[in-house]
């Protein structure tokens, strides 16, 4: 008997068994690789929420860094401003800001208020980016991704950065302020914070210990000045050079004082000094020869930080004439014996904050007295040598042209000895730099008043009450004009800058 055994039935199975193995294999794949492209994507959402946040504070760090600096200058005009009240008051003569010690206060209270402003406008510039909660902002135009600021707190802290509102926090004074930010960023509907910290330098003080405005000059130490202590009578014996020697040996001396010999010029001498560590304000040099041994070839732009050069009135270098010109005298007190002609005399004290007084008995100036005016600069004028009993006012003090007063610059004469066409001349054609509150003219006279007048000759009280100064008492006419003779002490009364560095700004962020 036969028996069948086809098998084709069996191969089927099989090939339906392994087709189906195969798409379960690939259906798991494939879920996998789904469910991986979805895990990227949300991660991938999720940066974009995290970088939009750390543009949001880079923005707004950068911006609110602009705003501080803003307020710092802000504080130190204010600051400036305030300071020019205290010279106006001092200079008024009133009685509650005559005293070094007075002054100090107003100074300590214009600083302390100042600091007290500076914090304030700090606050009111975080109030400003609270108002902006909530208001979003896109980094990328047309994406749906964007930061918006969540929230804001301010701290004050001490020098050590402890918090001054905990009452185990002993040092109370503000020094830095911590600003927190709290940023959102948003990405296709994913939310992720950052917070921003800025914290803020408050400046120790916006006064300025290097710089300074100078007010009053001198104090009386013995007995009263006349007339004949501000010129030397005597000369003294000890070359420069010679003195030069003794201070470079290293040998110690009491002599400030020596004269210029012709090899010797005053900006040597003075480079000298600064090489040994000596002050040249202490130091007095005189000369026979001002054309060489002060101007040498040129009297324009003289520095001569702060010595005092004395001038013999036969000199011939000091009737320059028309054609000679002492432009930007800076840093130099300077006595002249005598009859000074020059063309201009522009910029003087223009390039220092340092007081100058330059002293003349004479002074004819052809040309301009301009630039930005006389600033930072005494110009007395005390007239020719005559008895007390028999005083010619014929001394000249002939400005020709223009003639500007600026900040801290000073005009100061003998009313009893100058030519009164001169005096007629001068208070018809002086002119004040806008803004001035520190320029005057000083005068002194027995009997006599100076007072500035228009065109027509009449009294200008508008100029002449805040501008114009007269004594009767010699010693403090020269005292009030910056004179600094044997018998005058230096007691220079001063008012700093409103100044400050930078202030330090740091920025953390925290995940």
């Amino acid at each position: 008997m036969n028996i069948s055994k086809n098998q084709d039935g069996y191969a089927l199975v099989i090939v339906l068994l392994m087709v189906m193995l195969f798409l379960g294999l690939a259906a798991t794949f494939m879920a996998g690789s789904l469910n991986h492209a979805e895990q990227e994507q949300t991660i991938d959402t999720s940066n974009q929420s995290v970088a939009s946040a750390e543009m949001g504070v880079r923005y707004y760090s950068a911006d609110f860094q602009r705003e501080v600096n803003i307020v710092k200058s802000e504080i130190i005009e204010t600051t400036q401003n305030r300071l020019k009240g205290i010279v106006e008051c001092f200079q008024s003569g009133n009685s509650t800001c005559d005293d070094p010690t007075e002054l100090k206060a107003m100074e300590e209270q214009i600083d302390s208020e100042m600091k007290s402003e500076y914090i304030s406008k700090i606050k009111t510039k975080v109030q400003e980016l609270e108002a902006l909660k909530d208001i979003q902002k896109s980094p990328f135009q047309g994406e749906d991704v964007h930061y918006a600021i969540a929230g804001t707190a301010i701290t004050e802290m001490n020098a050590n950065k402890e918090k001054i509102n905990l009452s185990s926090t002993t040092d109370k004074t503000i020094n830095w302020l911590r600003i927190e930010l709290d940023l959102e960023g948003d990405s296709r509907g994913v939310t992720k914070h950052l917070k921003g910290i800025f914290t803020v330098e408050v400046p120790e003080t916006f006064l300025s210990d290097d710089e300074s405005l100078t007010v009053e000059t001198t104090t009386v130490a013995n007995g009263n000045l006349d007339y004949h202590d501000v010129f030397s009578n005597q000369w003294p014996t000890m070359e420069c050079s010679e003195l030069k020697n003794k201070i470079e040996s290293g040998e110690k001396t009491l002599i400030k004082e020596c004269l210029l010999e012709s090899n010797m010029t005053a900006g040597a001498f003075v480079t000298m000094l600064k090489n040994n560590s000596l002050d040249p304000k202490s130091f007095k040099v005189f000369t026979n020869d001002y054309s060489k041994n002060v101007c040498g070839g040129s009297c324009n732009n003289l520095a001569l930080s702060g010595i005092t050069v004395v001038v013999k009135d036969t000199d011939d270098g000091i009737g320059n004439g028309s054609q000679g010109n002492s432009n930007s005298l800076n840093d130099i007190n300077l006595i002249v014996d005598g009859y000074f002609e020059v063309k201009n005399l522009n910029g003087l004290g223009s390039k220092t904050s340092n007081q100058q007084t330059l002293i003349f008995k004479e002074l004819v100036v052809t040309s301009n007295v301009q630039g930005q005016g006389i600033t930072d600069t005494n110009l007395v004028i005390l007239g020719k040598d005559y008895s007390e009993v028999s005083i010619v006012a014929d001394s000249r003090m002939d400005f020709q042209k223009n003639l500007t007063i600026g900040d801290n610059g000073r005009i100061c004469f003998d009313l009893d000895r100058i030519l009164p066409s001169d005096v007629k001349n001068l208070s018809e054609s002086v002119k004040f730099s806008n803004n001035n509150t520190t320029g005057q003219i000083i005068y002194y006279s027995k009997t006599n008043k100076f007072v500035l007048k228009d065109g027509a000759y009449k009294v200008d009280k508008s100029r002449t009450l805040p501008y114009v100064t007269g004594y009767d008492e010699y010693t403090d006419f020269l005292s009030s004009c910056g004179v600094d003779v044997t018998k005058v002490v230096t007691s220079t009364l001063e008012v700093p800058y409103a100044h400050v560095v930078d202030p330090i700004f740091g920025l953390e962020v925290e995940y």
